[in-house]
């Protein structure tokens, strides 16, 4: 199997010019981006995904989202990660920014900067594949039902945390999408 390859970033997400590779260790200060994306149908639903077992938070459930590839922008991430982990397809021009921030990793973890996106999508024009080795079911909960279930135990806390630090944005963006 291929190493995953990230862009080396300084905190302010300046691009260093050299690489990282998935599982190796990563000097402190140094940060690698990730993109999330809350993808909501056409009639207001959350998408949602279980984890696969094997994966950290195996058996959890969350929104899609991962590590930003070598060469890639949060935007041609975001929409990776969702093409992979979902089979939904969206345009770039579908991807509403919510958020850009910084989480520092504990030692021997790798700091990231997340870069954080709503989309809405028509799920009768597509079809929902879940990605062998990392999701093992969906979900497509009205977005009222979404924010309670992410209260539960069985949501990713640490995305559970940024988007409650950001459920404002999020709120706004649904509500300007739906009104």
């Amino acid at each position: 199997m291929a190493k995953e390859v990230w862009d080396a970033y300084d905190r302010e997400g300046n691009l260093l010019g050299f690489d990282l590779i998935r599982g190796e260790p990563v000097p402190d200060g140094i940060y690698h981006l990730v993109a999330e994306v809350l993808p909501v149908t056409c009639d207001g639903r959350v998408l949602l995904t279980r984890r696969h077992p094997d994966k950290s938070w195996g058996g959890c459930w969350e929104y899609t989202g991962g590590s930003v590839l070598k060469g890639e922008t949060p935007l041609q991430g975001a929409l990776r990660e969702l093409r992979e982990e979902t089979g939904i397809t969206v345009s770039s021009q579908n991807l509403h920014p919510v958020y850009m921030g910084t989480w520092k990793g504990a030692e021997g973890l790798c700091s990231s900067i997340y870069h954080c996106f709503v989309t809405f999508f028509d799920p009768s024009g597509q079809t929902i594949r879940l990605q062998k080795g990392e999701t093992t079911a969906y979900e497509l909960l009205p977005y009222e039902a979404f924010k309670r279930f992410l209260l539960e135990d069985r949501f990713v806390d640490v995305l559970r945390r940024r988007f409650l630090d950001y459920q404002e944005a999020f709120d706004r963006i649904i509500a300007e999408h739906f009104n």
